[in-house]
C-alpha cells in the first residue's frame, strides 16, 4: 500500500512537470509570436553601421538584446566623428528560438567578424560592449589589437549563481524564463530595447560555460580598460568588475559605477555620465 502511493506521488510529481513544461513552452512561443517581423527579421533590430572613416568603434549587444539597444551609442560616437558597427550577435533580432540554437562559440564568431569587418579599414579600433556584449570585449581585447575596451556589467560572478548548479533539473520542467514572470519592472525597458520576452535557459547554460572559458583569458587583456558597473545590478554580481580589473594585464585601469542603474535599465543620468566618461577615456588614449 505504501509503495503504490509513493508510485502515486511519482506520478503525479510527473504530470505536474510535464504541465508546466507545456505551459512554459506555450508562452514562449506565443511572446515571440508577437514581434512584427520583416523577412524573418524583427523590425528595428537591424546592424547599425555608421561610415565616418579614421578610428572605429565596436559596439557589442548583450543576451536576447539587438543593435538597437546600442543605437543611442552609437549615434553619440558617430556625431563625435567614430565609425561605428554594431552587428547583430548570431541567434538575436529573429526568434529566441533561433537563440536556443545557439552558442558561446557562435556568439565569439559573430564578435570576431565584425571585429574584421571594421580591422579592414580602421587602424583603431575601440570596443564597447554591455552584458553578454561586455564579455565579447574582453574576449576580443584578450585576442586581438585594441586600442581600448568598455565593458558594461559584463558577467563573471552572477546573482543566481546557486540556481545556475540546478539548470538541468530546472529545465525538464521550465525550459524558459518569461521575463515579466518574476521582475515586473524589466517589462517597460525590455519594451522599449526591443529585447526578446523569454531567455531560454540553455543560453543561461552557455553563459556559465562561456565565463568559465573567459576568466583564464583576461591575463591576455593589455590595453586601456574601462570597466562600468551598475550598483544595482540584479543579474551581475558588481564584484565582477573589480574580479575583472584584479585579473586583467592592462596599466591603464578605470572603473566607473553607475549609482542607479540595474543590469538591463541604464537610466539616463547614468547613460549620459557613461557616454562623458566612455569618450574621455577613448579620447585620452
Amino acid at each position: 500500500m505504501k509503495f503504490k502511493k509513493i508510485i502515486s506521488f511519482i506520478l503525479i510529481l510527473i504530470l505536474l512537470g510535464l504541465m508546466s513544461r507545456g505551459i512554459d513552452i506555450y508562452s514562449a512561443k506565443y511572446l515571440d509570436s508577437r514581434y512584427p517581423r520583416e523577412n524573418g527579421i524583427i523590425k528595428g533590430t537591424q546592424e547599425i553601421y555608421i561610415e565616418k572613416g579614421g578610428d572605429a568603434v565596436l559596439l557589442l549587444h548583450g543576451l536576447t538584446a539587438n543593435p538597437y539597444s546600442m543605437k543611442e551609442m552609437a549615434d553619440f560616437f558617430s556625431e563625435k566623428g567614430y565609425t561605428v558597427y554594431a552587428p547583430v550577435i548570431k541567434g538575436h533580432g529573429t526568434s529566441v528560438f533561433d537563440l536556443e540554437k545557439t552558442n558561446y562559440l557562435d556568439w565569439r564568431k559573430s564578435a570576431e567578424d565584425a571585429y574584421y569587418k571594421l580591422a579592414k579599414n580602421h587602424k583603431k579600433i575601440y570596443i564597447v560592449g554591455i552584458s553578454l556584449g561586455g564579455l565579447l570585449a574582453l574576449d576580443i581585447a584578450a585576442n586581438y589589437k585594441v586600442e581600448a575596451v568598455i565593458p558594461i556589467n559584463a558577467p563573471i560572478e552572477l546573482q543566481s549563481s546557486s540556481l545556475l548548479q540546478i539548470i538541468p533539473l530546472v529545465y525538464l520542467v521550465s525550459p524558459y524564463k518569461i521575463r515579466g514572470l518574476f521582475a515586473m519592472e524589466e517589462l517597460p525597458i525590455a519594451v522599449d530595447l526591443k529585447l526578446y520576452d523569454t531567455l531560454p535557459l540553455k543560453s543561461i547554460a552557455q553563459i556559465k560555460s562561456y565565463i568559465e572559458f573567459m576568466k583564464p583569458q583576461l591575463k591576455n587583456i593589455n590595453s586601456p580598460i574601462l570597466l562600468v558597473q551598475g550598483a544595482k545590478d540584479d543579474t551581475v554580481k558588481p564584484e565582477s568588475a573589480f574580479y575583472i580589473s584584479d585579473n586583467v594585464n592592462s596599466t591603464n585601469k578605470n572603473l566607473l559605477l553607475l549609482k542607479d542603474s540595474t543590469h538591463i535599465n541604464i537610466v539616463k543620468e547614468d547613460r549620459e555620465l557613461l557616454k562623458e566618461r566612455g569618450y574621455e577615456f577613448i579620447k585620452e588614449i
